[in-house]
C-alpha cells in the first residue's frame, strides 16, 4: 500500500535535497565572494604598506646621509675651536682688545687690560670703531 507512494516520496525528497544543496552552494558562494574581497584588499593594504616601507627605508638613508655630514661639521668645528684655544697669548690679547673696543673701551683701558703699546691700542681703535 505505501509501495504506491514510494516514487513520489522519492520524488519529493530529490527535490527537497536539491533545494537544500542549491541553498548550501549559494550560501558558500557568497562567502567566497566576501573572502575574495577581503583577499583584494589585504593586497591593497599590503601594497601600500610595501611602498611606506620603501619610503621610509629611502627617508631614513638620506637622514644617515645628512647625520655623516651633521658630525663632519661637529668635527670640523671643535678642530677649529682646539686651534683657537692653542693660538699664541698674544692673538687672544688682540682679539680680547678688538672686543673691547666694540664694546667702547678707551685708549687707556686696551692699554691697561691688555697690555698693548699706545700705538697699537690707537691702531685697533681706529680699525675697529663703530
Amino acid at each position: 500500500m505505501y509501495l504506491q507512494y514510494l516514487p513520489w516520496l522519492t520524488l519529493v525528497l530529490a527535490f527537497v535535497f536539491f533545494i537544500i544543496s542549491f541553498l548550501l552552494i549559494h550560501k558558500q558562494s557568497k562567502k567566497n565572494h566576501a573572502l575574495e574581497v577581503l583577499v583584494k584588499s589585504l593586497l591593497a593594504t599590503n601594497e601600500l604598506t610595501k611602498q611606506q616601507l620603501v619610503e621610509i627605508h629611502s627617508g631614513s638613508i638620506g637622514m644617515g646621509k645628512k647625520i655623516q655630514h651633521l658630525e663632519s661639521l661637529v668635527r670640523k668645528t671643535q678642530e677649529n675651536q682646539q686651534n683657537l684655544v692653542a693660538q699664541a697669548p698674544e692673538n687672544r690679547l688682540y682679539t680680547r682688545a678688538v672686543k673691547m673696543v666694540q664694546l667702547g673701551a678707551t685708549i687707556e683701558e686696551l692699554m691697561a687690560e691688555c697690555e698693548l703699546p699706545r700705538a697699537e691700542a690707537e691702531l685697533l681703535l681706529n680699525l675697529h670703531k663703530k
